[in-house]
């Protein structure tokens, strides 16, 4: 029986060295069946219900988490810092809690969420913010907002969940709706294993992304990979070590949308 018998039939999982004339000729990495099929439309449409009313929202308004973000030596500030954020999009805004942050940056701002009660919630938050825009979107594109007209775009704490197929169209839009040299700062997942798993069933329910993988992306999506930040996440049983990571990019070419997949 030949060694590729051998692998389908009897071992699902493995790595194997095959040799020739005493010596290694190659090793083989063996994967068996994979299953557990969801298409991409149908984990959109969970994600976002999955954030619908959640207890994260009111969680995450305190103050020592937010700060996590916003401390000056922390490797999220100092890259916002790179930001033009004349006229700034925030990415699954959710209840608004970053934006006070940078509110008095901005000249002009833009909110996006897939689900209308974050939309709603901001709304409501900044009543009397006349220079703040709200978008209610598909969850996975920037309809809405005119192209080459931001200077940035930001997401914190949100695309850790997104499907990677969702960020490739973020990334694609971003670049639409970007001017020349805009910048987007994307904080996603570092987490490319497992894929027949359901995000929620992964550590900090983080989805199926790379570093590698998003940088592959950026540059096929017109931009520039200027950092990528490698961090961990949690604490205590909780330590997950590299799962984050934060990636800021920049355009430097515009790409025909029309002609992408």
């Amino acid at each position: 029986m030949s060694i590729k018998k051998i692998i389908k039939w009897t071992i699902p999982h493995g790595i194997y060295t095959t040799y020739r004339n005493g010596k290694t000729k190659h090793e083989l990495t063996h994967r068996g069946r994979i299953e557990s099929v969801v298409l991409s439309d149908e984990m959109r449409i969970n994600i976002g219900k999955d954030w619908v009313s959640h207890q994260y929202y009111d969680d995450a308004e305190a103050e020592e988490y937010v700060n996590e973000f916003w401390s000056e030596n922390g490797a999220y500030y100092k890259s916002f810092c790179q930001l033009d954020c004349t006229k700034i999009v925030e990415l699954a805004c959710g209840h608004g809690r970053h934006v006070p942050k940078y509110l008095d940056k901005a000249k002009y701002i833009t909110l996006v969420d897939i689900n209308q009660q974050n939309i709603d919630f901001c709304k409501k938050r900044f009543l009397n913010e006349t220079k703040i825009k709200y978008v209610t979107n598909t969850g996975s594109d920037f309809n809405g907002i005119e192209s080459n007209s931001q200077t940035a775009i930001f997401t914190y704490d949100a695309m850790v969940h997104f499907e990677m197929l969702d960020i490739l169209s973020y990334i694609k839009d971003a670049n639409r709706i970007l001017v020349d040299g805009g910048k987007i700062l994307f904080h996603h997942s570092n987490a490319a294993f497992s894929p027949e798993l359901n995000y929620t069933q992964k550590p900090h329910a983080r989805n199926f992304m790379s570093a590698d993988i998003f940088a592959y992306m950026a540059l096929r999506m017109g931009f520039v990979v200027l950092e990528q930040d490698i961090f961990s996440w949690g604490s205590g049983d909780d330590f997950i070590k590299d799962i984050d990571c934060l990636s800021l990019c920049q355009k430097v070419k515009s790409i025909n949308n029309t002609n992408l997949v």
